[in-house]
């Protein structure tokens, strides 16, 4: 069968491997496979709308293509603009419509009740997907397959449980990086994304991982590791097709292991030779990983600080990590000569303009070579998103956002929804300069917020003005004092 698959989102440094892992079971089981994404319509327009110009393209990849089957990756943002494509599929083309990833995981009986929507995978789509399609094309009915709910002729759900979870990773086909042209594995600052393992065991309120865990705690074990020999023939085989000239593992959290972390890095060097960088949580990483780390050749480590005030980092966010343990594990890594990023997130729940000066200045005290900065949005099965919900601090949808960085929906009482968008968008500024200069900034700011609204404009031109001043905004921190390297893509 022919199948399209559609990852509804912007593409610039790491590549989606859960659609890649999909299609490279689907391929196995002798099927044909096409991806459309979103990235090229990144850039708005000043007259034609970015929905516009995608569902243009959809319908022209629909008539070349001529998918029997098309399979969407469902996140929250875009939600609406996935539901408009999944339309097009049934009333214009008549075609399956499958609906997997994180949305569908979650919210399974939300996804399917949507109108046009046949099936939705509830987890493991490498194993259950094929299966799927297996039966359409023998033209079975019984469509009974574990993972996969569908609707029957009266519209009703039917729900076949959850699937195991895949023990062996190593079983699991090699991601199919076939679908992007050969660029996407020398992107800016990370190369080419690899993931060594499944899973992250910690109940962060905000993140979604605690309900996948409910989830699956039947279904075999959450966090799961692939062998080292697994993990170098997969990035010899990116050397010898595409000459990657780095690696970033997208691991939640590389270093969970120790043991593991450390064979990996006394190996790496003798087998691929090759900078890379990781990402994972300060109080798993100690002068024993970060020296392994360096001399195995990785260049830079992520750190997630989140916020500066302990009570939302540690209360809120349910984080339990010390001001002292972020302060060390930055400290640790330079030691090594190790470069730092930190994830940091404002506008949670109880934010005010004096927690956001915390974070910045912990940021300020542990001078991270790289810094990104998001604003929290309360993501469906999540603790604190439901807590939002019950306070009713909600104004609009989530699934009307599009991004974390420049959109915010929380009504919240210490803090504007504008100047939430201009510390986001000067959070660098605030780090890297001196106070002297804060009057200036703040000027800078303010005219930012009168700019860039809280929600995109429904008029096209407003919509360019706006991401080009977010733009412009963007690529100046490059000029700011201390910047070892420059970042040019957002």
């Amino acid at each position: 069968m022919k199948i399209l698959l559609v990852y509804p989102g912007y593409i610039v440094r790491e590549v989606p491997l859960n659609i890649m892992y999909v299609s490279a079971a689907l391929t196995k089981h002798n099927n044909e496979t096409k991806l459309f994404h979103f990235s090229k319509f990144k850039d708005p327009q000043w007259l034609t709308g970015t929905k516009e110009r995608i569902i243009k393209d959809f319908r022209k990849t629909m008539e070349e293509f001529n998918p029997e089957i098309v399979g969407f990756s469902v996140m929250v943002q875009d939600y609406l603009l996935t539901k408009e494509l999944t339309k097009i599929v049934k009333t214009e083309y008549n075609r399956y419509t499958v609906w997997g990833g994180i949305e569908p995981i979650l919210e399974p009986e939300r996804c399917l009740s949507e109108p046009y929507v046949d099936f939705v995978c509830t987890g493991e789509g490498e194993r259950v997907f094929p299966e799927l399609v297996e039966k359409l094309v023998k033209n079975e009915s019984n469509l009974q397959i574990k993972g996969i709910w569908y609707k029957d002729s009266q519209g009703q759900i039917i729900k076949t449980g959850r699937p195991s979870l895949i023990e062996n990773l190593d079983e699991v086909p090699f991601p199919d990086r076939d679908l992007f042209p050969s660029e996407y594995y020398k992107a800016e600052l990370t190369g080419a994304n690899i993931l060594t393992s499944r899973g992250c065991p910690f109940p962060c309120t905000h993140c979604q991982n605690k309900k996948l865990m409910e989830i699956f705690k039947d279904e075999g074990t959450f966090v799961r590791y692939r062998s080292l020999e697994n993990i170098f023939a997969e990035m010899r085989e990116i050397i010898d097709k595409y000459d990657s000239p780095s690696f970033y593992m997208s691991d939640e959290m590389f270093t969970l292991n120790k043991k593991r972390v450390l064979e990996f890095c006394s190996e790496y060097p003798n087998v691929i030779c090759r900078p890379f960088m990781v990402q994972t949580r300060v109080d798993y990483f100690d002068d024993e990983v970060a020296s392994a780390l360096s001399k195995a050749g990785c260049f830079m480590v992520n750190l997630a600080i989140e916020s500066g005030n302990d009570f939302l980092r540690c209360d809120v966010l349910n984080k339990k990590i010390s001001r002292e343990q972020i302060k060390n594990a930055f400290q640790t890594a330079k030691k090594y000569g190790l470069k730092t990023a930190s994830y940091n997130m404002i506008g949670i729940p109880g934010e005010t303009i004096e927690t956001i000066k915390e974070t910045i200045n912990i940021n300020r005290e542990v001078k991270p070579d790289r810094i990104m900065c998001s604003i929290y949005m309360p993501l469906p099965g999540t603790e604190l998103g439901e807590q939002c919900e019950q306070q009713k601090i909600i104004q609009r949808s989530v699934y009307e956002t599009t991004n974390y960085y420049n959109q915010a929906i929380l009504n919240l009482k210490g803090i504007r929804q504008r100047t939430l968008i201009g510390y986001q968008g000067f959070f660098d500024y605030y780090v890297s300069l001196p106070y002297w200069s804060y009057p200036a900034i703040h000027l800078i700011r303010i005219v930012y917020e009168i700019v860039v609204s809280p929600k995109l404009p429904d008029y096209q031109p407003l919509v360019k003005i706006r991401e080009s001043f977010i733009e412009i905004i963007y690529k100046s921190k490059n000029f700011l004092p201390g910047k070892h390297f420059h970042v040019y893509k957002r």
